[in-house]
């Protein structure tokens, strides 16, 4: 069973910064979503109002099955460790869920479809890590059950998925076969992206975003010739993405909206409207929580965005900037702006921002990150010290003044500082300029005093213990300066994570990949009913398990291994129920 990624690990910070950099340049340089559409030219869709069945090992329509409602299953940002994974996978999976939100309690069944939502593994996708990381928990939860109609499974890849330029995922889920078993689910998309027809007037679109959040010609093509060749007018849609642009639109647009919803409105607009189709609801992950923004208007049935990235990653935060009201940006003439509320978070803001202060103990939660302020500590004092001339500094006003002493007489000295200096400000919040100057070199500073008093602490002991011993001072100094540096390296770690975070609204990411918060689990359950209602049922984990146990001989329960703690599956909100316009 495998922990949860360690993302201040030396050896983790380095490969993920890699695969990023060369992800970035693959995805640039060789669009796998171009090739995908290239291998199937066909613009096919998926047709669920319709049960299935097997003729010549593919998976093909029963016409004359039709179905009058469908269960549909959506979990993003999944495969992280195995605890909160399984938690998701092992409910998910059940045949049956009795979900309450504290007035209510309601019946609902597994989906008859599952949707993965983006970054289906992590830290980086190769064969090994979505076999251990995904499929085995998946395998497990989901057990012997053998039902009459297998339930199917639909992928989108995130941007971890990309950084091998989406070659596994490719491999795991898109098949020219017609059908491949994903743990008891079965696979059948041929590309990234796909289309769903779904009961009662409801359309299913999952688009690939790829690694810039952009959707590419040959994808809308394929969205436009299933609009123009199969919707009409009255037709509702679920919107599947793999990043909430509406999010990082708002919260970015003040430093040169590094985001839009450019896309996503010309796809509405543009493709779907003219056909008469409207999305209703935009589901996806990339942040690891629960928050559902809802229109402001005066209709009955109001477009919902909702993200709901709690498949098993690590948790972020719901505090910080402010979300309450988002405005769509005038992207199309004649276009006017909608407005969209914040609805509901999980975990609530105040709980977000609790958790938020842990980060105080980071050097305990992330001892890897320790070798590296370790080092750099040790190298700079080496540095700055010789050229000292052996006149060791006797207080921190000594010490400083010859380190900017060593600055302008030492090229090495002023160029390693230089260095250390800007990857600080290199590590800061790219988005915001000025935080990233100030709070770079904020941050700079307060370890270079750090480093100050553990040198002059290095040079007490040498001259307390070793009278000045040159032969048992290298030998035993920089063995403190290193334990030191590891601890109060991270712990200066800590406290700059922790203001950024509950203070300036920086480091989202960061800051809480450095918890490693297994608990607050989130997935949806979406159920379309004779009537055309669709309802939507956020359900929450609130605690991961921990302990596990593998099924006892005759006991009631199709999964092969079972919880012994964590908290129960309940609703987080009332389920939201979007009805049928007449």
């Amino acid at each position: 069973m495998l922990p949860p990624v360690s993302w201040f690990n030396l050896k983790q910070l380095a490969g993920t910064a890699y695969k990023s950099i060369i992800s970035t340049i693959i995805g640039e340089q060789s669009d796998r979503r171009l090739m995908l559409a290239l291998a199937s030219s066909e613009k096919e869709f998926y047709n669920y109002t319709r049960h299935h069945k097997i003729v010549n090992g593919k998976i093909v329509p029963d016409e004359n099955s039709k179905r009058q409602e469908l269960w549909l299953d959506f979990i993003a940002d999944t495969a992280d460790g195995w605890d909160p994974t399984y938690s998701v996978a092992y409910y998910a999976s059940k045949p049956e869920l009795n979900l309450s939100d504290g007035k209510n309690s309601y019946r609902t069944n597994r989906g008859e479809v599952l949707v993965f939502g983006g970054d289906e593994v992590y830290p980086a996708p190769s064969k090994k890590a979505y076999r251990e990381r995904l499929i085995t928990p998946f395998e497990q939860a989901f057990g012997d059950d053998k039902p009459a109609d297998p339930p199917h499974i639909f992928a989108l890849p995130g941007n971890h998925d990309w950084y091998d330029g989406l070659e596994a995922f490719t491999r795991l889920f898109c098949s020219d076969l017609g059908s491949r078993k994903f743990a008891g689910w079965y696979s059948r998309q041929k590309r990234s992206y796909f289309a769903l027809k779904l009961p009662q007037n409801w359309w299913l679109l999952g688009s690939d975003g790829q690694l810039h959040s952009n959707i590419d010609t040959a994808q809308l093509d394929y969205f436009r010739a299933i609009a123009d060749g199969h919707m009409k007018e009255g037709d509702k849609v679920i919107l599947c993405i793999s990043e909430p642009v509406w999010i990082y639109a708002h919260k970015y647009k003040k430093y040169g909206e590094q985001y839009d919803e450019s896309d996503l409105i010309f796809l509405q607009e543009e493709i779907l409207k003219p056909r008469g189709a409207e999305v209703k609801v935009y589901l996806t992950g990339d942040l690891h929580h629960y928050r559902r923004h809802e229109e402001v208007t005066g209709k009955e049935s109001k477009t919902q965005k909702i993200t709901a990235g709690g498949g098993g990653s690590f948790l972020h935060p719901t505090h910080g900037a402010d979300f309450s009201l988002l405005t769509e940006e005038l992207q199309l003439p004649e276009q006017k702006p909608r407005e969209f509320k914040l609805k509901k978070s999980y975990p609530d803001e105040k709980t977000s921002k609790k958790l938020g202060w842990k980060n105080i103990l980071f050097p305990f939660m992330n001892p890897g990150f320790g070798f590296l302020t370790g080092a750099l500590y040790l190298i700079t004092i080496w540095i700055i010290s010789s050229t000292f001339h052996f006149n060791f500094a006797h207080n921190l006003r000594e010490f400083l003044g010859q380190t900017i002493k060593a600055f302008y007489i030492n090229p090495v000295a002023a160029l390693w500082l230089g260095a250390v200096a800007a990857g600080f400000v290199f590590f800061n919040d790219t988005h915001s300029k000025l935080y990233k100057w100030i709070g770079g070199l904020v941050h700079f500073f307060m370890n270079l005093v750090s480093i100050a008093y553990i040198g002059l602490f290095a040079t007490y002991i040498n001259n307390t213990v070793f009278n000045e011993n040159l032969i048992t001072g290298f030998t035993f100094i920089p063995i403190i300066i290193f334990g030191l540096g590891w601890f109060f390296g991270a712990f200066n770690m800590g406290i700059y994570l922790t203001v950024s975070m509950n203070f300036f609204d920086r480091h989202d990411n960061e800051a809480f990949s450095a918890l490693r918060c297994m608990d607050y689990k989130n997935f949806l359950r979406l159920h379309i009913d004779k009537e055309g209602t669709l309802t939507i049922y956020p359900v929450k984990i609130q605690k991961a398990a921990r302990k596990w146990r593998f099924r006892k001989s005759g006991e009631n329960d199709n999964s092969f291994i079972i919880p012994e703690d964590g908290s129960k599956p309940e609703l987080i909100e009332e389920p939201i129920v979007i009805k049928r316009e007449t």
